[in-house]
């Protein structure tokens, strides 16, 4: 019995110091500081809440009260809202000790040559940031598969529900799906890179975006530019990128800025040009196989 009791122990032992090691998502910890801001409306009821998952979804429990719950949920949309996780994120790392916990930057000097395209693999995923006048928020992007669309192989990426293809060759964009519902396609797949990239090379292209869902379509005369090489420092790390602008080329109005960074195989910030204000998004992490 003495054996069998000291062997528990140890087991528990291990276990509780386990369990003080585990260390919050930031994501967690965002929901949990949006929680803080809003709890001091509800400390004399039992509205509280209750768990905050890795991916920053959370519960609440409210007794008998669904109005008070409901309040409390309007709340934490009025804090993220007005303290955007890509702002909170980015706080936080400029406050913190120059340590571990801080993206290591990447040692690249300068963007060598001509960027040819990148190879992507199954299980490469890229997280961001985003936010926007209206909403902020993150999302992971995973490459799920490859897939044969008209004629040519696609990567697929999915977020959530969500899935775009990007045909292999030239990582050119042609379709995206929600739930299997196709929502949005190009006509001809649009160009966002044209190969090698190099500073200075322009490119135009003529397309149609249909949109079956909303029965829309928008036909778009566009101008992309390789302009510059620009290092920038987002929640991801330092990179050494191109900035690409797309405009339209009828009234040369920018539709978004984009930075490709050669070292992720992916862009890490992009600034869009919205009716309702510019969205901005930045990369939170990546991992590559």
């Amino acid at each position: 019995m003495t054996r069998l009791m000291a062997l528990v122990l140890g087991a528990l032992a291990v276990s509780l110091i386990g369990c003080s090691t585990m260390q919050n998502t930031p994501k967690q910890d965002y929901v949990w500081a949006m929680w803080a801001n809003c709890q001091p409306q509800f400390s004399a009821s039992d509205v509280v809440v209750t768990r905050v998952e890795p991916d920053g979804r959370y519960w609440a429990r409210s007794g008998t009260s669904a109005a008070l719950q409901q309040a409390l949920f309007a709340c934490m949309r009025e804090e993220f809202k007005a303290r955007p996780y890509l702002d909170w994120l980015k706080a936080r790392q400029a406050s913190a000790p120059q340590s571990g916990t801080m993206p290591s930057p990447t040692s690249t000097p300068n963007v060598a040559g001509p960027i040819t395209a990148p190879a992507w693999h199954v299980g490469d995923e890229w997280e961001y940031a985003y936010k926007s006048p209206s909403d902020s928020g993150a999302y992971v992007w995973s490459v799920n598969r490859v897939e044969m669309l008209d004629g040519a192989q696609h990567y697929v990426i999915k977020t959530g529900t969500r899935e775009i293809f990007y045909r292999v060759s030239d990582l050119a964009n042609s379709l995206e799906r929600v739930d299997g519902v196709v929502i949005q396609r190009e006509a001809p797949s649009r160009l966002a890179y044209v190969w090698p990239l190099t500073v200075g090379k322009t490119w135009e292209q003529t397309h149609r975006q249909e949109r079956p869902v909303d029965r829309t379509t928008t036909d778009r005369n566009s101008l992309w530019a390789v302009e510059l090489e620009e290092t920038v420092t987002v929640p991801a790390g330092t990179f050494r990128t191109l900035k690409i602008t797309w405009r339209n080329k009828n009234t040369g109005g920018l539709i978004y800025e984009m930075w490709y960074a050669p070292d992720v195989k992916q862009w890490v910030k992009i600034r869009e040009v919205l009716s309702s204000g510019i969205r901005e998004r930045e990369m939170v992490s990546f991992k590559l196989k």
